[in-house]
């Protein structure tokens, strides 16, 4: 019996090692793009994900948004609407969902996950880079 506990301590120490000798990194733009946005927006951000055919609102083409403004690429305004501090009634309801708190309580919750204001300018920036030319 002091065997099978020796055998499980050691088993326990070696995945609690193996797991904290581990480098992570928080999320890239692209991947919490992938994670938390493309089911909608589609995965190059055309507004063709899964979900769109289910929305009651055309989904946005997230390609044209330099486009749409003046050829200027709009990096605050869009962040401000991912963090939810921008919620223009002009839009009507909101119908995404406020990702500033939710990556605000990944950064609480989960090993660097990465700071909710770092991974919304990653993606604004992965934005940027999806823009048409």
């Amino acid at each position: 019996m002091q065997a099978k506990h020796y055998l499980l301590a050691s088993l326990a120490a070696a995945l609690v090692g193996a797991c904290a000798a581990q480098p992570s990194v928080a999320p890239s733009g692209a991947q919490t793009f992938a994670t938390h946005c493309a089911s909608c927006h589609g995965l190059q951000g055309e507004g063709d994900g899964p979900a769109a055919t289910a929305m009651r609102v055309t989904v946005p083409n997230l390609r044209t948004l330099s486009e749409r403004n003046h050829g200027e690429f709009p990096a605050e305004a869009i962040a401000s609407y991912i963090d939810g501090r921008d919620l223009p009634a002009a839009h009507g309801d909101r119908l995404m969902p406020v990702w500033g708190d939710v990556f605000a309580t990944t950064e609480r919750l989960v090993r660097d996950a990465g700071s909710a204001d770092g991974r919304i300018q990653a993606v604004v920036e992965f934005l940027r880079e999806l823009q048409y030319r």
